[in-house]
């Protein structure tokens, strides 16, 4: 994936699922997440172009790419410029407030609840980035999201900014795996 997909999932990771993990009991079971960035043209054309090799990739090649992806606990689709995972939380991990993902990007963040309004301020340093985001939980069945992720590309500042949603699905995460935890 070139480097603006990578960013997203990276900062997307760190941000929604952290900030689930300390808002409430997420309910177990299969998850999916849709995020749109809004990109400038140059970064959509790259997520078109990703999209467009993935389509064409010989059919027993893309499914272990996805099978491969699958096994880590993720079912991904950049259909439409919408990035959509799913991936399924255990009853351990719900139980837990685990969040159910590696944590990629060395990141800190400050997180503070008002309600169901979680607002976090977010610092990465692999690949270095900060920003923020605004999270707004429905019950322990969903949410929805604003991100802004800050960062430095050949010596300028640009700004990623991602709006989406999460849903849970339903109990049942059929072939999608568990991902695996880790304590921060």
């Amino acid at each position: 994936m070139k480097f603006p997909a990578a960013l997203l999932l990276a900062g997307l990771a760190a941000v929604q699922f952290s900030t689930l993990a300390h808002a409430q009991t997420m309910k177990p079971g299969l998850w999916e997440f849709k995020q749109t960035p809004q990109l400038d043209p140059a970064r959509q054309a790259q997520m078109a172009q990703a999209q467009k090799a993935m389509e064409n990739m010989p059919p027993e090649r893309r499914q272990m790419m996805e099978q491969m992806m699958a096994q880590r606990g993720v079912s991904m689709n950049m259909a439409g410029g919408t990035m959509t995972i799913k991936t399924c939380v255990t009853k351990e991990q719900a139980e837990r407030n685990m969040a159910p993902v590696t944590h990629h990007g060395n990141c800190s963040q400050d997180v503070k609840r008002s309600g169901s309004v979680i607002q976090t301020h977010f610092v990465c340093t692999d690949p270095a980035s900060e920003g923020d985001a605004t999270v707004t939980l429905r019950g322990n069945e969903g949410f929805t999201n604003e991100v802004s992720v800050r960062h430095q590309r050949q010596g300028k500042t640009e700004v990623t900014k991602v709006s989406g949603e999460g849903r849970w699905l339903g109990a049942d995460c059929g072939d999608v795996q568990p991902m695996k935890s880790q304590a921060k």
